[in-house]
């Protein structure tokens, strides 16, 4: 049972930090269209500053390919550059380049020199020495639309429906650890399907998880699936745990910040700027052709720092309003909790919208994520005797995620499960 509550809690823990949408100054700041982005690893050598490349092709939307005697290409917009680690002559189409300073490999990351990349992909590169910030910008469209544009008319498409399905299958890698230790009977490999419906207006949403972990080892018993299903509407929330019956339970959010969701979505300008706000970067992605469908691709990457600061006012936008002491919680303990789960945590997060290009509908939306948190074992201050003493007091969890999830039936009815003989989950 332990082992499940691991399984089922790892996976909500990342589905939390994924939903709500001091700036640590590095030594070397670098602003991409204006918006200060993360730079991890950024070093300065001969004057010139060095990215690892995943970062680089994570804040501009392009690709890298990975081939045999340390070569390897970027690709961005049908432009291609050619590199080699440890080599300065790199092919920019067919054209010879020299590069300032030759890409260079330290641990597990390749570093490339920043502006003479930049440059080869279209971006102004600018210096400011008092601030130590680097500066790149791009007027970067796709057939004359901004990625503000592309999304503007994406919400405006999609506003015609009032209901839409999802489905999706994810895989997560996982490392548990319980006082230090690892614990080596827990997955290592957990495959999760999601399905669902959302509703805008009245506002309902229907999700059902499966998740299905892998055996950790040849010595471990399998581990039967978990089946959550969660049923919202705008006054309460409905959960179906494994094994259990329904219960119910007041809405923890207040009817207030659905409103202010709802206003949000309708309005591309609102959304973007709370995407700004709470550190989520956009960029375009190149193209993707999939089952003879062309389609648009934006990239959203997270901001970590800027993420920590905006998280807060999210978190108390929506417990406003909720009254003290409902089977909900306390507002203010739930908001504390949150912080606290929250605040050791590293996320890094992107993801990536496909948008066809002939209906201007979002289809698909593709997920890589790594989340690495160390909390207090709840576990360990419900038990009793022997048993409190021998329950682990810290629990740490590394999650990697990937998967897609596929936006569909656009209009269609909304089934809401049978909830009628759902228990009343009693006040804490």
């Amino acid at each position: 049972m332990r082992r499940k509550f691991i399984v089922v809690l790892a996976f909500t823990l990342l589905i939390i930090s994924a939903a709500f949408p001091a700036f640590a100054a590095e030594t070397v700041q670098l602003q991409v269209n204006g918006d200060t982005v993360p730079t991890p690893g950024l070093y300065m050598t001969d004057d010139c500053s060095m990215v690892p490349v995943d970062t680089f092709i994570s804040i501009v939307g392009a690709d890298v390919n990975w081939s045999a005697n340390d070569n390897f290409a970027v690709t961005e917009n049908g432009v291609t550059l050619n590199l080699t680690v440890g080599k300065t002559e790199a092919l920019l189409g067919d054209k010879t380049i020299t590069l300032p300073v030759a890409p260079a490999k330290t641990g597990d990351s390749i570093f490339i020199p920043l502006r003479a990349v930049s440059n080869a992909f279209g971006f102004t590169v600018d210096w400011d020495g008092e601030q130590w910030l680097i500066k790149l910008t791009r007027n970067e469209q796709r057939n004359g639309m901004s990625v503000s544009d592309l999304l503007t008319k994406s919400t405006v498409a999609s506003q015609v429906y009032n209901t839409y399905s999802m489905e999706g299958l994810f895989n997560i890698d996982m490392d548990i650890q319980e006082d230090g230790k690892a614990v080596e009977q827990a997955p290592k490999n957990v495959t999760s399907k999601l399905t669902g419906q959302i509703q805008n207006d009245p506002f309902q949403v229907y999700m059902k998880q499966t998740v299905v972990p892998e055996a950790a080892d040849n010595n471990t018993e399998a581990i039967d699936e978990a089946i959550v299903e969660t049923y919202m509407n705008q006054d309460k929330m409905y959960i179906k745990a494994p094994g259990q019956d329904w219960t119910v339970m007041d809405m923890p959010f207040s009817p207030e910040f659905w409103k202010q969701q709802q206003d949000i979505q309708s309005d591309p300008l609102k959304a973007a700027e709370l995407m700004k706000e709470m550190g989520i970067l956009l960029n375009f992605g190149n193209d993707m052709t999939i089952a003879n469908k062309d389609y648009y691709v934006v990239n959203a990457t997270i901001d970590m720092n800027k993420f920590m600061q905006g998280y807060p006012k999210i978190i108390a936008q929506a417990m406003q309003g909720v009254p003290q002491g409902t089977a909900s919680g306390n507002p203010a303990d739930l908001q504390k909790q949150m912080e606290e789960l929250l605040k050791n945590a590293t996320l890094d997060y992107n993801y990536s919208v496909l948008i066809n290009k002939e209906t201007m509908l979002s289809e698909i939306v593709k997920y890589d994520a790594r989340l690495i948190m160390s909390f207090e074992n709840p576990v360990s201050e419900e038990a009793n005797g022997a048993e409190k003493d021998n329950a682990p007091k810290v629990m740490k969890i590394d999650m990697k995620l990937t998967g897609d999830i596929n936006i569909t039936d656009m209009g269609g009815a909304f089934n809401a499960p049978d909830v009628s003989a759902a228990k009343e989950t009693s006040n804490p």
